[in-house]
């Protein structure tokens, strides 16, 4: 469902979300995931959700919460690959300001 890769230096870690849906179905697994995953050297995080179809609140908290770490490090969270119904709902929560957008074919 999840898919985490690190760089050689661990510093970047790039989660491919591999679901139609990312919410409340999803986003728990997610969140105990990352917490499994996350090491003291990681700087910048990217989610690729080029295969999520759908995000709820529950999915949009879990990518909060991954940012607010990134943040803590003085980094932001950037999103690939989204569709445009998910860059909707991120658009409409006035998200864009907050996290990096990054489009189909720029990764």
């Amino acid at each position: 469902m999840f898919q985490f890769e690190f760089s050689d230096d661990g510093r970047q870690l790039v989660i491919t979300i591999r679901d139609r849906k990312f919410d409340i179905t999803t986003a728990p697994e997610f969140r105990q995931q990352i917490q499994a995953q996350w090491t003291g050297d990681i700087q910048n995080v990217a989610v690729d959700l080029s295969q999520v179809e759908f995000v709820d609140s529950s999915g949009i908290g879990a990518l909060v919460s991954v940012h607010k770490r990134v943040a803590d490090r003085g980094s932001a969270m950037t999103i690939r690959n989204a569709c445009p119904a998910v860059i909707s709902v991120i658009e409409l929560l006035r998200l864009h300001r907050v996290f990096r957008l990054e489009p189909a074919g720029q990764n």
